[in-house]
């Protein structure tokens, strides 16, 4: 077992003097704010994608957040119906604009469904669509094609077993389906990250379940835009394994995810090196204690290199009260050098890292209740320097996700106290709002309650978390605030 982070969080690695940027920054506006992607565009700035409730429309929204190279806001937008919208991948092409990326429930057949929106490069959105059976479909990645399509991957349960099987769908540039491929059997399966190889060619790894082993393995399949699967294949010994993200390098595809059961210590990191053809080359499995998750993997430097973003819950050093990010640099061969850590006291998720211009690395996820009480986008660009990582992840200023006369606000409501354990009080001036909805994080409407200036409303019942108030009128446009509730 290799001891793979040596300081942590508070006192973190401080830059060799090397003056390249290096950052760590908060974005939310009072909301429940989730950064899910990134990408970079050709000025070093940088368009963020994930789902608010900071923004007036729905629960939830999908948006766009772009800022600098140094992490200042340049603008922001929302997109998405009267329900939950998320998005989970942002990809870009100059002279196009964006695709986001994600899944919803304000359109299509079932509860969720695969959510493509086509969004200008100054933000605006020209159409969206969703896709999607009669149960629950969700955006684990997504990779742009050559003829400026996408293939979204990610999981369905519209199939006879309700479990989750793998779906594929392939999109063409206006967002019209091409074909689509659901893959699964009688337990779980799941695809959660797609590579492109080359211009036609994409490797996608996940997991599924083998059923003569009753065991969870790790799944890889190496399959052109059209649709052809050259290869498939499974990994992993005794045990449950997955994959979570890929990246090739050097001639070869690695893969990072997790193993759990027979051998393991909770879940622990697995890492494994498949040649184009379908070959293991060879494998990795660490036991460590507490959990340790490998969720995505980069290149830096020389692209020989690799960077790997791992979930960590109660390993030595990490705070208690949820999962912690935990970023390793490696060589090629898969030797730790060094890394550092983003944790607070509630969990801290990452959501996707990619390699920059300048041979680093950018991080974006979501911590929770570092100041304002819910969920911030967090953004952590590190150098390219041999430990160029941010200096301070603890005393950090909110940014704005939304700019201020964006926000759909009134001073005419009053919610208090917020957070909340027990009772709480709504004030309104306005005779004009005739009843409140409580929102549940996944758009479930709870309750509703009429409203006529005053209520009291008992929340003590309510599972710790965020919800929606939704004020509705006759002659008043409706307005959403958050309300944070407390054990």
């Amino acid at each position: 077992m290799r001891i793979l982070i040596t300081i942590f969080l508070v006192t973190l690695l401080v830059g060799s003097g090397h003056a390249q940027i290096k950052f760590f920054k908060l974005y939310t506006n009072n909301g429940a704010d989730f950064g899910q992607g990134v990408v970079q565009l050709e000025d070093s700035s940088y368009v963020i994608t994930g789902s608010s409730s900071s923004f007036a429309d729905g629960p939830s929204q999908a948006f766009l957040l772009k800022i600098d190279s140094v992490g200042n806001y340049k603008w922001s937008n929302h997109y998405g119906g009267s329900e939950v919208e998320s998005g989970r991948r942002v990809l870009y092409k100059k002279n196009f604009g964006f695709f986001i990326c994600g899944y919803t429930n304000s359109f299509g057949n079932g509860g969720f469904d695969y959510y493509l929106a086509k969004v200008d490069e100054n933000a605006n959105l020209e159409w969206e669509t969703s896709i999607g059976g009669y149960g629950w479909e969700q955006v684990h990645d997504a990779a742009l094609t050559r003829d400026t399509g996408a293939i979204m991957v990610g999981e369905t349960s519209s199939n006879v077993t309700d479990n989750k099987d793998i779906y594929i769908v392939r999109t063409d540039i206006d967002g019209d389906t091409l074909w689509t491929k659901t893959i699964g059997g009688s337990g779980d399966d799941y695809a959660s990250s797609i590579t492109k190889h080359n211009d036609s060619m994409f490797v996608i790894g996940g997991r599924t379940w083998v059923e003569d082993s009753l065991l969870t393995k790790a799944y890889m399949t190496y399959i052109k835009d059209d649709g052809t699967v050259f290869w498939t294949d499974t990994f992993g010994v005794n045990g449950d394994y997955w994959i979570n993200d890929i990246e090739f390098v050097g001639g070869r595809f690695v893969a990072v995810g997790g193993a759990s059961g027979e051998g393991n210590d909770g879940i622990d990191y697995y890492y494994n090196e498949v040649d184009v053809n379908g070959n293991l080359l060879g494998w990795i499995e660490e036991v460590n204690t507490g959990d340790e998750d490998h969720m995505y993997v980069t290149t830096y430097g020389l692209m020989f290199d690799l960077y790997t973003v791992a979930h960590a819950i109660n390993p030595p050093g990490t705070f208690p009260g949820g999962e912690d990010v935990l970023v390793h640099k490696f060589t090629s061969g898969y030797i730790y050098l060094n890394g550092f850590g983003i944790g607070h006291t509630n969990p801290d998720i990452a959501g996707q890292i990619i390699r920059t211009s300048d041979g680093a690395a950018l991080i974006v996820g979501y911590s929770t209740g570092v100041i304002s009480g819910g969920n911030e986008i967090f953004v952590a660009k590190i150098g390219p320097g041999v430990d160029d990582y941010p200096d301070n992840i603890v005393d950090v200023a909110i940014n704005n996700l939304v700019i201020v006369d964006e926000l759909n606000e009134t001073s005419e409501l009053n919610v208090y106290p917020n957070p909340a354990s027990g009772v709480i009080q709504i004030e309104t001036d306005q005779s004009g709002y005739a009843s409140v909805n409580l929102i549940d994080a996944t758009g479930k409407r709870l309750r509703s309650e009429g409203l006529n200036f005053n209520l009291s409303m008992d929340v003590s019942m309510l599972p710790a978390g965020w919800y929606i108030l939704e004020f509705v009128g006759k002659d008043l446009e409706t307005v959403h605030k958050k309300l944070i509730v407390q054990k």
